[in-house]
């Protein structure tokens, strides 16, 4: 069966809600993989991302978003006020009116509830997997949209479906209407005086607005696309002018254009523009019609009165939608489970993957929260997020490191973020972590699709020749051994995972006690893949590093109770007990786990100084206690308030690394605790809807911490490294169902209460049905596993020959 309501299935699929969280705001429909809603004025726009990996539209619960081609920086099709009252606009909006002012003194409404002042009498609306729904009825009318970007055409595909629920023939004005940015999005903010003058918005033959951007010195002006905007409905008016349509001291909220009966029939040759499209509809009492809207791009005319052409045809927006569904059927039939805890099994099965997924398209770039302006693709961003779509799409992942491995200077250095789209100079700021990355990455992707020849394929550096992908890895490993420090840990150079610490480092003489915990880990991977590539006189070499660097972390990075953080450019530790502020810092307790350096005495003191003194209801701070004057009083480490951001905030991304080196403590019960309290809709309830304020089924960046007055407020969610790093951490180490070079892994590390739990996975071309029995009430340690019916030895399963085989475990 089909898991999604489509454009022509107006009803929800058989399977029941969950339990409406927060006050009745939204339930989860898990049959069809769906979030509903039940209030337009949620405390934040609550997002989900449309897109076929060309076109994007970011669209929220209540029709606000914005459009763009490739890049939000330089193809911003749409405009979007971040940070501007009202909230969550503009967005493509659809506007119905009764022609008989009778019927509805009131006059128009909007399916999405907003922008109109009239509101529907009945509203809900939905996001699932690509796509957002919204269902509403007044005076009789009902609308059904569904907005959605296909894999035929690159458009957003607006689909309504109207029904006359009521006694009397309906006569309706139908309008669709988007306000068209300027493509540059900071060229506009900064000239847009000028560069009005060079955009138009012109009437094509068989009523379709085309809307172009010329206006000179453009970044790649023979790439820059032509914007088209049709229905499959004839037109009984348009406009292409925002004031002709709006009005003066007007918005949305009330266009004049509607309020006089219709659109204008303006074109536009410098100004504002938008696209406005108006239809005109008559239903019978119980008739419904479809009408169906296309947003889209093209490079000239002539291709986008085609797409426009194939657009129109019967069945396109049916296929299309129906293309949408089976991709992510295929992506998420990846991995399954089935868990004794039901908010875990939706956000592990559904809701993880999706959110990775989208990270994986967009790095940071454009959120409720960033603005899509300077970002690009993050370097260190990005190889994390490799981690969790090379179990779902090992090829995609793959062309992702080629991309980022590309990004990489012969010195073994990399740029932090860079703009494949733009064109724009990279930023290069040199962070001792960035470059250590993707040894992790290529040895996941390699675990994964036990493809070891992908080692030898040749790339290019970024200042000029070429090396394997081996060469690379290697390079990131000589350019960190290059720059230690007086005590031997890597240098912290612009500064490491934590932004911030670029106040420890400004001589050019802080070292990061972290890095060596990393620069460990990637280490130990990297003499695996030396291995695997023939370089044995390296795995030694490697080995040797890695004593050393572990030698140092238990030395002078030991505190005494826990690991410290860092060494000040005046030779000081940051990050030990001698200090009033800034005593212990999350992220040294958990690598110095992570990178197995820590021995288990030192390892467990670490671990429950972290449960002790950074563990909260919401979550574990990043530091205790937060940071006011320290080190210097004219000089602090930081300027972010006590409980924000890099300021004993619970740093999601890094409770994720707390969990995992639970699990390898073998601490299950505890290591569960960690990841059921970042839950985004276990949080939600926790804190309350208004006190958390994000979504309640994608992760967030941060939430403050309880040093803060808004303890609980959950900042920058959808694009974030929270999302990959707790999908490794959940499926791979509390499950414990992991790639390996040798094979699928199972080592679960889960709570002592649970009984069983199975988890369907494909690897390597074969479906492994895991089922792991826990009657020992242990919770780890794996005593038996049995492959369609037969005991092996060991803990990795073999490679099937089938295509498919039954595991069934006992811990």
């Amino acid at each position: 069966m089909n898991s999604y309501s489509g454009p022509q299935d107006s009803g929800l699929l058989p399977g029941t809600a969950s339990e409406p969280g927060s006050d009745g705001a939204y339930a989860f429909l898990d049959e069809a993989r769906e979030v509903e809603f039940y209030r337009r004025d949620l405390p934040t726009p609550w997002m989900n991302y449309l897109s076929n990996g060309t076109f994007h539209t970011m669209l929220s619960h209540a029709g606000g978003g914005v459009a763009f081609y490739k890049s939000p920086q330089i193809w911003r099709i749409t405009r979007y006020r971040f940070f501007h009252l009202p909230t969550d606009r503009s967005g493509p909006y659809l506007y119905i009116q009764d022609t008989d002012p009778n019927a509805d003194p009131d006059g128009y409404w909007c399916p999405t509830n907003e922008p109109s002042l009239t509101r529907p009498e009945t509203w809900k609306s939905a996001h699932g997997m690509g796509y957002t729904r919204f269902e509403a009825s007044r005076q009789g009318v009902s609308a059904r949209t569904v907005y959605f970007v296909g894999p035929y055409e690159n458009s957003l595909i607006w689909n309504l479906t109207l029904t006359n629920a009521g006694p009397e023939t309906k006569k309706l004005n139908v309008y669709a209407y988007a306000e068209f940015g300027m493509m540059e999005f900071m060229r506009e903010l900064q000239w847009q005086c000028y560069n009005k003058h060079q955009v138009s918005v012109t009437h094509a033959q068989g009523d379709v607005l085309l809307y172009r951007y010329g206006v000179e010195n453009q970044p790649k002006p023979e790439e820059t696309p032509l914007v088209y905007f049709a229905s499959d409905t004839p037109l009984t008016g348009y406009d292409g002018d925002r004031d002709a349509f709006i009005g003066s001291y007007r918005s949305e909220s009330n266009p004049q254009a509607i309020e006089r009966g219709g659109c204008t029939g303006s074109a536009l040759l410098g100004g504002d523009p938008c696209g406005a499209l108006q239809m005109t509809v008559t239903l019978a009492p119980g008739e419904t019609r479809e009408i169906n809207v296309f947003l889209g791009t093209a490079s000239d005319e002539a291709e986008a009165l085609l797409a426009v052409e194939r657009s129109r045809q019967p069945g396109f927006v049916e296929r299309s939608f129906a293309g949408l569904g089976r991709y992510w059927d295929d992506y998420l039939g990846a991995w399954n489970c089935e868990l004794p805890d039901a908010e875990a099994q939706r956000m592990l099965n559904v809701w993880n993957p999706y959110q990775s997924q989208r990270n994986f398209l967009f790095s940071r770039n454009i959120s409720f929260y960033a603005t899509g302006t300077f970002r690009g693709v993050g370097f260190r961003d990005t190889a994390q997020d490799v981690l969790a779509v090379a179990p779902h799409d090992p090829e995609a992942a793959a062309d992702k490191l080629r991309l980022l491995l590309g990004q990489q200077y012969r010195d073994g250095h990399v740029n932090h973020y860079f703009f494949p789209h733009e064109g724009w100079d990279p930023v290069t700021s040199i962070h001792s972590d960035d470059h250590l990355w993707t040894a992790l990455a290529v040895w996941a992707l390699i675990a994964e699709n036990g493809n070891a020849g992908f080692l030898h394929e040749k790339l290019p550096y970024y200042d000029g020749g070429e090396g394997s992908v081996y060469e690379h890895l290697r390079r990131a490993i000589d350019y960190t051994e290059n720059h230690l420090g007086r005590n031997g840990f890597p240098l912290m150079l612009r500064s490491d995972w934590n932004d911030q610490l670029f106040r420890v480092c400004r001589e050019g003489k802080g070292e990061s006690i972290w890095t060596a915990m990393q620069f460990g880990t990637a280490l130990l991977k990297m003499a695996d893949l030396a291995m695997l590539a023939g370089s044995g006189e390296d795995v030694e070499r490697y080995r040797k590093l890695y004593d050393d660097q572990k030698k140092r972390v238990n030395g002078a990075g030991w505190d005494g109770r826990w690991f410290r953080r860092a060494v000040m450019d005046d030779g000081r530790f940051l990050g030990t007990d001698e200090h009033d502020q800034a005593k212990l810092w999350l992220n040294a307790q958990t690598w110095a786990v992570l990178s197995g350096m820590a021995d288990e005495k030192k390892g467990l003191s670490a671990m429950n100084s972290v449960r002790d003194m950074l563990d909260t209801e919401l979550g574990i701070k990043k530091l205790h206690p937060p940071i006011t004057d320290f080190p210097n009083p004219a000089d602090p480490l930081t300027d972010y308030n006590p409980g924000t951001g890099e300021n004993g905030a619970v740093f999601c991304h890094a409770n994720t690394w707390a969990i995992i080196a639970e699990c390898m403590l073998g601490r299950g019960d505890l290591a569960y605790k960690y990841y059921r309290q970042l839950i985004p809709s276990v949080a939600m309830d926790r804190a309350g809807i208004e006190r958390y304020r994000a979504e309640p089924y994608v992760y967030a960046s941060n939430l403050f911490g309880p040093d803060s007055d808004k303890f609980g407020l959950a900042n920058v969610s959808w694009l974030t490294g929270t999302a990959a790093w707790m999908y490794v951490a959940a499926t791979q180490h509390i499950l414990g169902v992991r790639a390996t070079l040798e094979g699928l892994l199972i080592d679960p590390c889960v709570p002592k209460e649970w009984e069983r739990f199975t988890v369907s996975r494909t690897f390597r071309d074969c479906r492994y049905e895991i089922r792991v029995s826990n009657e020992s009430g242990e919770g780890r340690g794996v005593k038996e596993v049995r492959v369609n019916g037969e005991k092996i030895e060991g803990s990795v399963l073999p490679i099937c020959k089938e295509r498919a085989a039954v595991v069934e475990v006992r811990l």
